[in-house]
């Protein structure tokens, strides 16, 4: 009896594993680093980009225009430094999504806790990501710099 009380208490522990580890299940949004293609080189921008699935946001899926709301724009402002302010963005749906992430959080590890978000329905819980590519479409380029969860 007591085995089988340990057997289930250490499958209920790996299924706590599994779900924490596939923590990207349901809708995310990304604080993402993009280029623009042009003939005169790659002109850098940020967005933040909203998945429905977040799955597709290692699949190389580029988000309609509803989905991506440029914080800066090619040719004005570069990069976003997203640490340290609270940077706001209000999408074509007139939804819009607030990002706090903490100052110095550009050298956590990927997959800490790096600050908050929220858009008009609930609140986000942000990490830091991998900067791995978002999508490519031949004009413009995208990596995640952070991901956020609903919380």
């Amino acid at each position: 009896m007591q085995f089988t009380t340990l057997a289930t208490l250490a499958l209920v522990a790996l299924g706590a594993s599994a779900n924490t580890i596939d923590k990207r299940n349901g809708e995310g949004v990304h604080l993402a680093n993009c280029y623009q293609n042009s003939p005169l080189g790659q002109i850098p921008f940020s967005q933040i980009i909203y998945y429905a699935d977040d799955a597709q946001a290692s699949q190389n899926v580029v988000p309609s225009a509803a989905n991506q709301c440029r914080v800066t724009t090619p040719g004005q402002g570069g990069w976003k430094t997203w640490e340290g302010s609270s940077i706001s963005c209000t999408f074509s749906t007139n939804t819009y999504f607030t990002s706090n992430i903490q100052s110095g959080a550009g050298s956590y590890s990927v997959g800490q806790y790096a600050g908050s978000g929220k858009n008009n329905y609930h609140n986000f819980n942000c990490y830091r990501d991998n900067n791995h590519q978002l999508y490519n479409d031949g004009t413009y380029s995208c990596w995640s710099v952070y991901y956020c969860l609903g919380a």
